[in-house]
């Protein structure tokens, strides 16, 4: 019996990664080798198994038809291979992760729990990425992400973590300036109200207020200030100047300590919910499973 080339199963180990993250370059970050190494190593596996496996050209890289049966029937051969050799412990671990969130969940939850892991996982890195727009997790060699919304991709895979109230909030020293409003209406002639920016219209979000009964009621404020993250929403309700509307895990801490107070109680009831997110079709390493399992134990109310 001849034993399958280990050259060839390293071949196949970087094809799959340039595959997913569709770069020399991250391919490179993530297996530790260089953009060089890395195009040799395919080049090889190109020669050795007499197939094309991608389309290279100055803007891109693509797989080619017989690059893709070869990723179809080439992922679940590793998979098996992966889990013959799983780690026994959690520090046996190892890997980087590539992982995305927004401006609201990563700072207030997430990113307080990551040394929590890295502290049970040693040999593991994580890369954080923190920004509002959703990433395309394949093409920008994301393996995992933890934020709010749903995105429209059809090629990820989700699960539910919890869901967050929106809160309307303001400072105490605002509601004795300016009053305390009694309807969403009211916010359009007799408040300052502070809004968050929408990344993908370049425009403030409607406010989009929800009764206790459930009628809905989305207005578009007036704003004399705008802001593109959840920090500096929070900075500016304390700093006195306006209305806001938080999250929940967000306001929370500030609600408590009286720095700020609720408005509307009545009208916030829209909830926003929070999901883990990886690629449909991507190679789950030890090192995402792990992760998730965290995430899952730490932060799932449902």
């Amino acid at each position: 019996m001849v034993l399958f080339d280990g050259r060839i199963i390293s071949g196949i180990t970087v094809f799959v990664a340039v595959a997913r993250t569709g770069s020399y370059a991250r391919a490179g970050e993530r297996l530790g080798l260089s953009r060089s190494g890395i195009g040799k190593a395919i080049g090889r596996l190109e020669e050795r198994t007499g197939l094309r496996l991608f389309d290279r050209n100055a803007r891109a890289l693509k797989l080619t038809d017989q690059g893709r049966v070869f990723l179809d029937e080439a992922t679940p051969l590793l998979e098996s291979l992966g889990r013959i050799a799983m780690a026994s412990t959690p520090a046996d671990i190892r890997g980087r992760l590539r992982v995305s969130t927004d401006g609201a969940l990563g700072p207030y939850l997430l990113i307080p729990l990551i040394p929590e892991f890295l502290a049970e996982h040693p040999r593991v890195k994580v890369d954080v990425l923190v920004r509002d727009r959703v990433d395309n997790l394949l093409l920008e060699g994301v393996d995992v992400a933890v934020r709010f919304g749903e995105p429209e991709s059809r090629a990820l895979d989700k699960q539910l973590l919890f869901h967050s109230r929106v809160v309307t909030c303001a400072s105490p020293a605002y509601i004795a300036a300016f009053g305390t409003p009694t309807s969403p209406l009211d916010l359009l002639e007799h408040h300052r109200c502070i809004r968050m920016l929408d990344e993908m219209t370049g425009k403030p979000h409607v406010w989009d207020f929800v009764s206790v009964t459930g009628e809905r009621q989305p207005i578009a404020p007036d704003c004399g200030l705008t802001l593109n993250d959840a920090p500096s929403l929070v900075a500016a309700a304390l700093s006195n100047y306006g209305i806001v509307r938080l999250l929940d895990l967000v306001a929370e801490e500030h609600l408590r300590a009286g720095r700020l107070v609720e408005v509307l109680p009545a009208w916030n009831n829209l909830s926003w919910p929070g999901f883990f997110y990886t690629p449909v079709d991507g190679h789950r390493s030890l090192a995402v499973d792990a992760f998730k399992q965290f995430v899952h134990s730490r932060l799932c109310r449902g």
